[in-house]
């Protein structure tokens, strides 16, 4: 099985591309990317940028569990990075 899921808007689509895209084995970073992939594809926003879109990680450092807001800089550049700053096309 898979371990991703998502509620709410859209939540049909955003589990289609999980399941075919999520893998145990992501890096925070890809997991953030396929996280703003999704976002991309279920949002309902003509463009993507890093000011409508608030991303935040957890993580474990030193026995001790990290919460990070990601800035909007940081979020722009994941945008960038997947080639999505084009209108998010519907699903």
């Amino acid at each position: 099985g898979w371990k991703a899921t998502a509620i709410g808007a859209n939540n049909q689509s955003a589990q289609s591309i999980l399941k075919q895209d999520y893998k145990a084995d992501l890096t925070l970073s890809d997991a953030v990317g396929l996280a703003v992939k999704v976002l991309s594809k279920t949002m309902d926003s003509t463009t993507l940028t890093g000011e409508k879109l608030e991303v935040a990680v957890l993580y474990r450092e030193n026995d001790e569990v990290v919460y990070r807001l990601l800035r909007d800089a940081e979020v722009d550049k994941k945008i960038t990075e997947l080639d999505l700053a084009t209108p998010a096309e519907s699903t």
